[in-house]
């Protein structure tokens, strides 16, 4: 079946805005869109006159497991103490709090227009309930094991999960950082995902600490590794950054590199895709930041995403566009609703992002009260907490 939406303007992320036009879409599919439309017939035609329609939010990086975790943990500046504190409060979660926090957490992200998702889920057993939430998505399996010694068990585990996967769901890897995997599981999990065709993706030089780890061997991290009783007394030190550490291994092709503050201009020459997480960025303080300007005018896209309720105070999308264009202010409005949109998709191996023939119909769209001079602004400067329009494969 063939549905109409007629539209006031429409911002596609590959061309120009466009204006007082239809978009035609034919089982889930954008099949056109039509700037000067004429009508045989009023049949299938929605009437989105007063509206903004573009492309879904892609959230490229979240955590809905630990959304139970909102306003229980402070930063206080030390984040091998944030790390061990939610530990202990994620591990005192009952299922169903959690499971409840989880349909809450979706419904906020929903709300302010993400349509699709990349949730880290360290516990398999929730990989099912959060595919059924609706986003189009990827679940990455986040694994920890910094013990060499248990590297091939873990590797092991995680295939078997790949293998049965009857349900066919959409998964990736996500070793969980640096400083909590050993060099031979981040390669045995590399090379799992070219094996199985997953995304492979991981926290990567994110704070001052993991730097002073992977660099020297010692601070707060080595600290919480020896007093987890998980650290290895046979590691060697890579006396390197953490991103060339990785690139010393091996496993930087194709990875996607979540929060990236602390990288320097040869790092960035070994990233192929980044996510920036603005609201939890400036949650904890952060500085610096992901150098976003330097990787965009290197060809890099660079995503965005929301982190998890444990260092951050909403899931609202509409919150963290409005946050990155505070942070970023060398980027321009229209590369921010690309990095959320259209990048996201093109990192995510999505078939939406976009406006186009072909794309799946993944839009929303906002009402309009008043005639704006650029397109762009009006997803910041509505003020809204939540999207008017909302659709998904073509379904609303």
């Amino acid at each position: 079946m063939i549905l109409k939406i007629k539209f006031r303007a429409l911002l596609t992320l590959c061309s120009e805005p466009i204006e007082n036009g239809v978009l035609i879409i034919e089982n889930g599919n954008i099949l056109e869109v039509v700037s000067e439309p004429s009508y045989e017939s009023t049949d299938n035609i929605l009437d989105l006159s007063d509206h903004l329609l573009m492309p879904g939010f892609v959230n490229a990086h979240s955590h809905l497991g630990l959304t139970a975790l909102a306003n229980k943990i402070s930063y206080a500046s030390n984040f091998a103490r944030w790390i061990g504190d939610l530990i202990s409060l994620d591990s005192a979660l009952s299922d169903e709090e959690r499971r409840r926090n989880i349909i809450a957490g979706a419904s906020e992200m929903k709300s302010s227009g993400v349509t699709g998702l990349a949730d880290y889920v360290a516990d398999s057993a929730l990989l099912k309930s959060i595919y059924e939430l609706g986003f189009r998505c990827v679940l990455f399996l986040e694994t920890i094991g910094f013990q060499e010694s248990k590297a091939e068990s873990v590797a092991y585990e995680m295939e078997a999960v790949l293998k049965t996967n009857k349900l066919n769901l959409p998964l990736g890897i996500a070793p969980h950082a640096p400083y909590s995997v050993s060099a031979n599981l981040l390669r045995r999990l590399y090379d799992l995902s070219k094996k199985y065709g997953c995304l492979f993706s991981t926290h990567l030089a994110e704070t001052k600490e993991e730097v002073r780890f992977i660099e020297k061997g010692e601070g707060p991290l080595l600290s919480l590794l020896k007093n987890r009783q998980v650290f290895d007394d046979n590691w060697k030190l890579p006396a390197t950054s953490p991103t060339r550490y990785l690139e010393s291994l091996g496993v930087m092709d194709d990875l996607i590199a979540i929060h990236c503050n602390f990288i320097d201009n040869d790092d960035i020459k070994s990233i192929k895709a980044a996510v920036f997480c603005p609201k939890s960025t400036n949650w904890f303080g952060r500085s610096p930041t992901i150098p976003v300007r330097k990787m965009l005018d290197a060809n890099i896209p660079v995503a965005l995403g929301s982190d998890s309720m444990a260092s951050n105070d909403s899931l609202n999308f509409l919150e963290e566009i409005c946050m990155a264009d505070k942070l970023l202010p060398d980027v321009s409005r229209k590369e921010i609703l690309t990095m959320a949109t259209r990048y996201g998709a093109e990192i995510l191996r999505f078939p939406c992002g976009k406006i186009e023939a072909g794309q799946k119909a993944d839009v929303i769209g906002f009402r309009i009260d008043t005639e704006m001079q650029d397109w762009y602004d009006l997803p910041f400067d509505l003020g809204a907490k939540k999207v008017d329009f909302y659709m998904i494969n073509g379904k609303f």
